[in-house]
């Protein structure tokens, strides 16, 4: 385990919050080493939650290296979570949308909204009007009653035209916009042989990103995956979509 540096813990006060400094002094693999792993949680002040802002190795001799680490809080002394900058770690981003859906897959859906309900001459409004789900009907409602979307729909039988009993609730409204959420996820690699490792078996299967910001409801699958070369470093990113209802377990993996 490499050493800290005499005098080099430095805890300052700065507008935007609270400021931490620590450093390191070894070889320089060791330093390397270091910066992968991070400051234990036992040499940062314990007053406070920290969040790594910087890390640095650089050579302080010719046989020695050091390597710096810079903590920050929240100018209130609270933490502040904020995404890790380290290999391997995830950063996510979080979108919502409008997602335009048959209106019969409201939750709350009856076939009166957007059905026009015929009759044979004669037939009062049944019961069932306004609470029926679907147009299936009993054998002897169906010999008095159908559902149609169109007017021109109208049956004659038995040299009897049929007649409009009830207009839809909602005519002309056929689909309805419900709330889609999605993640994105982006992981540093060093290799494109690593990032694709990453993202191998993950698209289109039901599972859960790391960070869900706490949405709650439904579950998530897989929509989107990536591996991209951004002139620095290899990027391995994965889009998840959230349905509220769930997706069918039937037809995705898990």
């Amino acid at each position: 385990m490499s050493n800290v540096k005499y005098q080099s813990r430095v805890l300052e006060y700065t507008p935007d919050g609270r400021t931490f400094t620590l450093t390191y002094f070894g070889t320089r693999a060791e330093m390397e080493t270091q910066q992968e792993a991070e400051v234990p949680a036992s040499q940062l002040p314990k007053d406070n939650k920290w969040t790594l802002a910087s890390s640095r190795v650089s050579q302080d001799s010719p046989e020695v290296w050091i390597c710096e680490f810079r903590y920050t809080t929240g100018e209130d002394g609270n933490y502040v979570e904020a995404p890790s900058p380290a290999w391997g770690k995830k950063s996510a981003t979080l979108s919502g949308s409008m997602l335009s859906l048959p209106l019969e897959s409201a939750k709350r859906y009856r076939t009166c909204w957007n059905y026009y309900l015929a009759a044979a001459p004669g037939s009062g409004v049944p019961a069932w009007w306004e609470s029926a789900e679907d147009c299936i009907m009993s054998e002897a409602d169906a010999k008095k009653y159908m559902w149609i979307k169109n007017v021109s729909e109208v049956p004659t039988i038995d040299g009897k035209r049929w007649v409009i009993l009830k207009k839809p609730k909602y005519p002309g409204v056929e689909s309805i916009d419900k709330t889609v959420y999605s993640v994105t996820e982006t992981v540093r690699h060093r290799s494109a042989k690593s990032a694709g490792r990453d993202v191998q078996n993950k698209l289109n299967n039901i599972a859960k990103p790391d960070n869900d910001f706490d949405i709650k409801g439904g579950d998530w699958k897989c929509d989107d995956a990536q591996v991209s070369w951004n002139g620095k470093y290899w990027l391995a990113t994965l889009t998840w979509t959230n349905s509220p209802s769930g997706w069918n377990k039937e037809m995705y993996e898990e």
